[in-house]
């Protein structure tokens, strides 16, 4: 008597299941490609922010129509659920003490909470094995058209047949990112992150096929000149390994692998012409033993700067406002869209023009963007104090603690770190929700392939277990 209802009931709990995938794809896509398709269409700049409310409109939806039952799935997305809101609370009090606009806190909000809220979303998807091998499939396809793109580039900017002014020939190689600031960073550590991914876990693919895009890899760092994504690479490696040092077996293992890949590419520096702005970079003497004080007074002028704006105690926990100091969005993004914003109520600070002044005026902060003093991590201290500070970093201890489940995952949290002391990668949605979408691939990879292995239900659905940190193979 009930057969029907139910069969309907499971139809439309499938229904919800496709659409929830597809929505994740979209958001992911509405990010992706907003650049190269308002550069290539002319549309509006304006539409590079559709993202936020697409991403957004993705979560309510996966968590409306998610069917969870394991209490650890749940007791996993309340505790992300909760560290968004406490990030979000915090903004509101700085916003607050400091009378900076609402739109500064909605924008500021999106830009720092974006990946933890899609990475929420990834989390509450129950995938099967056929969808999550499309959406993997769809990723690989956006991360090949990425990579030719970058190397596709190159060339027709330097026969003269495209321009991406106001950057050159190498600047100007930015894959699906062109064009933008800092495009060429962030589809070069896409195509990184994206061929480690292949190597290790893409293991349907031809084993040379999968190398020879790590090959293709290192041409796009060589043609665009993106040296700081080889240096936050390896110190975030670094990081991972000394985080090893309980374990010495492995800790002796990547020390060897880290010894022969400094001592290959100092090598290669020094005797391969290909490798000769390595070299130049590298010998910077003048930088660091500078008259003007050195590439780390410079770094850290703008805290300086924003020490000398506080006027009471509470500054040192709340900062001087979202998008007041020395993120993404007090450092450029405010300024360069207030046509915009300041109709929806945002709010500058004096800050913005004292520091590209002395930017501007700086001769080593304009030779590297490794010594500008705008950068993430002085962003968020400088806006939300020390409280956004810590609240941004439960959120990263969500996702180290409970998602990062191999090698691989917190090698892609750590490089995230260490990009937040290099302008303003980390808060760059291409590169971060490329991040999110990664990690939570691999959580949901883990989840299956665990669940059949212990048996315990149908391949073709997943449900919660223990996790373990080695990478497991999928075929």
């Amino acid at each position: 008597m009930f057969s029907q209802p139910i069969t309907a009931l499971r139809k439309k709990q499938a229904g919800l299941l496709i659409s929830s995938t597809t929505l994740i794809f979209v958001a992911f896509c509405s990010t992706f490609y907003s650049r190269i398709f308002c550069a290539i269409t002319g549309a509006p700049s304006i539409l590079n922010f559709l993202h936020f409310p697409v991403v957004l409109f993705v979560m309510i939806i996966a968590i409306c129509s998610g069917r969870v039952k394991d209490r650890h799935q749940i007791a996993v997305a309340w505790a992300l659920f909760a560290g968004i809101w406490i990030l979000l609370c915090v903004m509101f009090a700085s916003a607050f003490l400091n009378d900076a606009g609402i739109a500064n806190v909605v924008i500021n909000f999106m830009i720092l909470g974006e990946p933890f809220m899609f990475l929420l979303a990834i989390s509450c998807i129950g995938f099967t094995v056929e969808k999550l091998n499309k959406l993997r499939r769809w990723l690989l396809i956006s991360a090949v058209i990425n990579l030719v793109l970058a190397i596709l580039q190159r060339f027709l900017l330097v026969a003269g047949h495209i321009s991406a002014a106001p950057y050159d020939e190498t600047d100007g190689v930015q894959g699906v990112f062109f064009i933008s600031g800092a495009g060429g960073y962030i589809s070069t550590a896409v195509s990184v992150s994206f061929s480690i991914y292949c190597i290790l876990y893409f293991k349907i693919i031809p084993l040379w096929i999968r190398i020879l895009g790590l090959v293709a890899t290192i041409y796009q760092i060589q043609i665009s000149d993106t040296k700081q994504v080889v240096l936050v690479s390896g110190l975030a490696w670094l990081i991972l390994v000394l985080s090893k040092f309980q374990n010495l077996k492995k800790l002796l293992i990547y020390g060897i692998c880290i010894a022969l890949v400094v001592a290959v590419f100092l090598w290669a520096v020094h005797n391969l012409e290909t490798f000769e702005s390595y070299a130049h970079w590298l010998s910077r003497d003048d930088i660091n033993n500078s008259r003007t004080g050195g590439g780390l007074d410079v770094k850290l002028e703008g805290i300086r700067r924003v020490l000398n704006y506080y006027r009471s105690p509470l500054n040192w926990f709340l900062g001087l406002g979202p998008g007041h100091t020395l993120g993404r969005l007090g450092g450029w993004t405010i300024n360069d869209m207030w046509s915009i914003l300041s109709q929806l109520g945002a709010t500058k600070h004096p800050l913005y023009e004292e520091m590209w002044s002395f930017i501007n005026s700086n001769w080593i902060a304009l030779s590297t963007t490794l010594y500008v003093p705008l950068f993430s991590w002085a962003g968020i201290w400088g806006d939300q104090g020390w409280l956004g500070v810590a609240a941004y970093l439960f959120l990263g201890f969500i996702v180290w603690n409970y998602f990062c489940i191999d090698d691989f995952c917190k090698w892609l949290a750590l490089t995230i770190f260490v990009y937040g002391f290099f302008l303003t990668q980390m808060e760059e949605p291409g590169f971060m929700l490329t991040m999110a979408m990664l990690i939570g691939l691999r959580w949901h990879e883990h989840r299956i392939n665990l669940t059949n292995r212990n048996g315990s239900c149908s391949c073709r659905k997943y449900s919660a277990g223990a996790y373990t940190s080695s990478p497991i193979s999928h075929h």
